[in-house]
C-alpha cells in the first residue's frame, strides 16, 4: 500500500507540474498575442546561419511595412507557402507610403518583391532550433492531446477513489 501511495503521489506531482507548464504557456501565448507577436518557424536553410532552420521566429506583426527598415528580416507569403527573408531594398510612393520591400535569401542571390497583401510581419527574435519541436509536436497533435488526456484521467481519477476511499474509512471508523 505504501509502494502504490508513493506511485499516485509521484503521478500527482507530474500532473500538476504539467499543469502549471501548460497554463504558463498559455498565459504567455495570450500576451503575445494580444501584443501582435505571432510565431513563424523557419523552415528552410534560406537565413542561415542568421536564423538557422527549425528556428522559431517572433514576428511583429503590428509593424508596418513603414517600420521596416533596409537589413530587417520581415515574413512574408511567398506562392503558398510563408517565407522570411533580408530587406535590400525598401520602395515609397511619392507620399512617402511605403509601396513594396526587395528582400533577398541569404543562401543565394534570388530576390523577391514584398507587398502589402503578401507581408505578415517583422522579425523580434529567433530561436534556434525550438521551430523544429514545435513542428514535431503539431505534426503529432492528437498523439500530445491523447497524452494529455491520460495525464487529466491519472490525475482526476484517482483522487476521487482517495477521495471516496477517506470518506468511507471514516464512516467506518465512527
Amino acid at each position: 500500500m505504501v509502494k502504490m501511495n508513493k506511485v499516485r503521489c509521484t503521478l500527482s506531482n507530474i500532473y500538476t507540474v504539467l499543469c502549471c507548464v501548460v497554463v504558463v504557456l498559455g498565459v504567455v501565448s495570450l500576451i503575445a498575442v494580444i501584443m501582435g507577436i505571432r510565431p513563424f518557424v523557419m523552415i528552410s536553410e534560406s537565413m542561415y546561419p542568421e536564423v538557422p532552420k527549425n528556428s522559431l521566429v517572433l514576428l511583429d506583426t503590428r509593424a508596418n511595412m513603414t517600420d521596416v527598415a533596409v537589413g530587417d528580416n520581415v515574413a512574408y507569403v511567398l506562392g503558398k507557402v510563408e517565407a522570411m527573408h533580408k530587406t535590400t531594398r525598401v520602395s515609397s510612393d511619392e507620399n512617402g507610403n511605403v509601396d513594396e520591400i526587395v528582400v533577398r535569401s541569404l543562401a543565394d542571390e534570388g530576390t523577391s518583391v514584398v507587398t502589402a497583401d503578401t507581408y505578415l510581419g517583422k522579425e523580434v527574435l529567433s530561436i534556434p532550433a525550438v521551430g523544429g519541436w514545435i513542428r514535431g509536436v503539431l505534426d503529432y497533435k492528437w498523439i500530445v492531446i491523447g497524452i494529455a488526456c491520460v495525464f487529466i484521467i491519472v490525475g482526476c481519477i484517482p483522487r476521487k477513489i482517495l477521495d471516496e476511499k477517506k470518506i468511507v474509512e471514516s464512516a467506518e471508523g465512527n
